[in-house]
Order: C-alpha cells, then structure tokens, then sequence
C-alpha cells in the first residue's frame, strides 16, 4: 500500500491529518505502507516505489484536476499520459475532478480500480481549528465519509462496497446536519452533498486490495 500526502495549505493539512489513522490502521491490520510525502511526492518516487514495494492500492491525499495530481508545490505530477503508473493497481485519490478524464485514463493502462471524485472535493471547516485540524467538528463528518473507502477496502471489501458505504454514511450524516443547532452545520452539510454526489470509480467493482 502507497500513501501519498501532499502538505502545503490549509486543504492539504486536513487531508494530511484525517489520513494519519487510515495509516496506521492499515498497518495494525498488516498491511506494509509506504509513505511519499511533501516534497518527495514525484512521479519518480512513485514508479519507484511500486517497482520496489508492488502494491495493490494506492491512496493519494491532495489537489488535482480533471486530468492530473498535483505535488507539493501544486505541480502536475502525474497526468493522463504517465496513467500506467495505475497498472493492476486500485487506486482512491481524494482530489478534486480526478475521475473526469485520470480516471478513466488510469482504467485504459490496466489499472483495476479508480475511485475519485467528478467534481471539486469540499471541506468545510471551523477556522478556529485550522491549526489543529482533527478537533475540527465541522470537517470531521466530511473526512471520515471519504475516510470510510478506505476503512472499509482495508477489511477486505469490494470497491462497490466501500463506495456504497460512503454514500450510506453521508446519508446519515446528512440526516444528523440538517437536525443539528450548530451554528456552522450547514457548511458540512453542503459539502458533504457536493462531495456525495461527486464520489464514484471507474473500472472493476468487484476488486479488493487484499
């Protein structure tokens, strides 16, 4: 397994955070996880980890466009023309537009599963909290909706399914938000539908990492 997490604004040191236990989950459960991180996120780094480590999933953590991922100086670094980086791999970017074009790019080199977003990746938040992103109550249900993909792949599930339980959870939490008397609710609550509606994959359904 591939963790890739840029860290360079407020957006990216969400994501940084909320992916720290989806880490060591994965490993409690024995999976080997290698980190690219800040600066070392690079297409060379990358090809050479999967060289060296051949994982069967790959989670990337930051910006992106309808055709590319972005690094830590928000720099393409992978785009539609290097997506047989994605052979026989399943791959969850949590990045926004990714599945426009990357995705099904990643699909037509072999890759065996993309899950990603169609249109921009939202998260609200408290700015009272930027600096400490996990007691962050307006962003957290919208982090751990993305963050159950993962949870779920980790048990052993299918793509179909983990997908299908994000939709589950951010229809619960959606449920919770339009309830609640916090002040700020309504931020998560548009993001998460913005996110829910956005959230698909492309290829096989029935791949697992495991």
């Amino acid at each position: 397994m591939i963790v890739i997490r840029t860290n360079h604004d407020i957006a990216t040191s969400y994501l940084f955070a909320f992916s720290e236990e989806l880490i060591k989950e994965a490993e409690n459960k024995g999976f080997k996880v290698a980190r690219i991180e800040g600066i070392n996120v690079s297409e060379t780094n990358l090809r050479s980890r999967i060289k060296n480590k051949k994982p069967s999933f790959i989670f990337f953590n930051g910006h992106g466009s309808d055709t590319s991922l972005f690094n830590n100086q928000e720099q393409e670094f992978i785009n539609v023309d290097s997506a047989d980086v994605f052979k026989e791999i399943v791959t969850y970017a949590i990045a926004c537009n990714c599945l426009v074009k990357l995705g099904p790019a990643a699909i037509e080199n072999g890759g065996y599963s993309f899950i990603g977003y169609k249109n921009p990746f939202w998260i609200a938040r408290d700015h009272k909290y930027e600096a400490t992103p996990l007691k962050d109550k307006i962003a957290r249900p919208i982090m751990e909706c993305s963050n159950i993909i993962v949870k779920s792949l980790l048990k052993g599930n299918t793509v179909e399914q983990s997908v299908k339980k994000s939709h589950e959870n951010a229809k619960e939490s959606i449920l919770s938000l339009i309830n609640s008397k916090e002040p700020l609710a309504p931020a998560s609550l548009q993001a998460l539908v913005a996110n829910d509606s956005a959230l698909d994959f492309k290829g096989d359904a029935s791949a697992k990492i495991m």
